[in-house]
């Protein structure tokens, strides 16, 4: 940062006399011949870059091989005892009165509806069917024997049917009324009293022991089979991260203040050039000098 500075303030008084040099020779280009030049030395201090060799210390990340102790989870298998409640069902007989029915049998009058079958005469028209046919005489045909119907393939005239008188019966049906008298059996339901023996439920209270179940609630002791999480160590190797000084020689630059004697144009000692006030700045007073118009 200083070494920027010192070069851009050489670098701005450069440009300003560089600039008074162009506006002197502007403004006497009118008039008569210009001055001589007058040159003056001046000390001034400069900033010169030197190089020098130091040394310094630079921490580089090196990765260097670790054990550390880490710890893993293995499941145990362990044995335990615990108080356990457990219910079990007990016998036990207790009386009890409960009520009992029996059938008791008991002699009871009753009317019932007996029932009297009984055969009366009953007269009847019967309508029948009568056939009173006879018999009559007629011619039938006789039909051929086997002989004959065998003997006929070689005869070729046919032979004259044979007839016979036979005895037919000729139907004659005739419906009929007659008067019949038959028995008939009736029915009759007749209310009669009965003595009967009936069976009655009575209800009775009886003591008996019964056995019944009563859950009691036992207390044990129980081995049980449990898994543990234990820590268990073992050695680790890591690769770890070190930062580590190291020195090394470099090379630098660095600016140096030192002092030279320069010589620098100034304004001559003559008469002035112009005898108008131009500009607001006295030319030969300087840049930064107060006066107006021209120099004296």
């Amino acid at each position: 940062m200083f070494s920027f500075r010192a070069l851009s303030t050489l670098l701005a008084t450069a440009v300003v006399a560089a600039c008074c040099q162009s506006a002197r020779a502007g403004d006497c280009g009118g008039c008569a011949a210009p001055c001589a030049p007058n040159y003056r030395e001046v000390t001034c201090t400069e900033w010169v870059p030197e190089k020098y060799t130091t040394e310094r210390t630079v921490y580089k990340v090196e990765h260097r091989q670790e054990e550390y102790t880490a710890y893993r989870c293995e499941k145990i298998q362990v044995q335990k005892t615990r108080m356990v409640t457990c219910y079990q069902m007990v016998p036990e007989v207790k009386e009890v009165t409960r009520i009992v029915c029996k059938c008791v049998p008991v002699e009871e009058e009753r009317t019932i509806m007996q029932s009297h079958t009984t055969c009366k005469p009953v007269c009847k028209t019967v309508r029948k069917c009568v056939d009173k046919g006879h018999y009559e005489c007629r011619l039938v045909e006789v039909k051929p024997s086997l002989f004959e119907r065998l003997c006929k393939k070689n005869d070729c005239c046919e032979p004259c049917p044979k007839y016979k008188t036979k005895k037919v019966w000729v139907p004659c049906p005739v419906w009929e009324e007659h008067t019949v008298t038959c028995m008939v059996k009736e029915t009759v339901c007749v209310p009669v009293k009965v003595k009967c023996t009936v069976n009655k439920i009575v209800k009775t209270e009886e003591k008996c022991q019964v056995t019944c179940h009563k859950c009691v609630a036992v207390q044990k002791e129980e081995t049980y089979t449990c898994c543990e999480t234990k820590m268990v160590p073992f050695k680790a190797t890591r690769c770890v991260a070190h930062c580590v000084p190291h020195k090394e020689t470099v090379e630098c630059c660095r600016l140096v203040a030192k002092t030279v004697v320069k010589k620098i144009a100034c304004e001559p000692a003559c008469t002035p050039c112009c005898t108008q006030k131009k500009c607001g700045f006295d030319r030969c007073g300087g840049l930064f000098s107060k006066k107006s118009g021209c120099c004296n």
